[in-house]
């Protein structure tokens, strides 16, 4: 049995809201085809775009300052052609995020990957509707920091979502 890889195509958004989650602002919104993703004939999962100047760019401070316990989402939603699965073990994240201690006053930059999220569920393209967002993964902003997307320098602030899936062929 082969196996090959299928990139998930989808609308995808970042999301960021408040503690309660009740307050919802849009910052950016796109089609997983902005990462051009590569299916491969004998991979585990899907290659996306490794040339970052083809990548998609956050203005730094889009969405506002991120407070203690708010929360930046990653949102999706079927775009209607035929997939298997979404698989959150096989995904591309990068998102750049400039913070501040509000107690010391350290700014810094970074990059959350995939392991700074947490992924709400695994779920089959099934359940991914075609018409509504669904919360795929979110970050918690910790205590006694702020967060404002992107970086000082424009280059070093693109974005890459991509979520992907393994296909069992006999």
């Amino acid at each position: 049995m082969t196996t090959t890889s299928k990139e998930t195509k989808a609308f995808y958004r970042l999301v960021v809201t408040d503690a309660s989650k009740t307050k919802k602002v849009v910052v950016w919104e796109g089609h997983s085809s902005h990462f051009n993703p590569v299916n491969g004939a004998a991979a585990s999962y899907p290659a996306f775009e490794s040339d970052m100047q083809k990548l998609p760019i956050i203005p730094k401070g889009i969405g506002g300052v991120l407070r203690e316990d708010d929360y930046l989402l990653i949102e999706a939603k079927d775009d209607g052609s035929t997939q298997s699965q979404l698989i959150a073990t096989n995904q591309a994240l990068r998102i750049p995020v400039t913070k501040r201690n509000r107690r010391t006053g350290i700014v810094s930059e970074q990059i959350l990957s995939p392991s700074s999220f947490t992924v709400t569920t695994d779920f089959a393209a099934a359940d991914m509707s075609a018409t509504y967002w669904r919360e795929i993964a979110y970050v918690q902003v910790p205590a006694q920091e702020e967060w404002k997307l992107g970086h000082a320098i424009a280059h070093n602030s693109r974005i890459l979502i991509g979520f992907g899936d393994t296909v069992g062929v006999a």
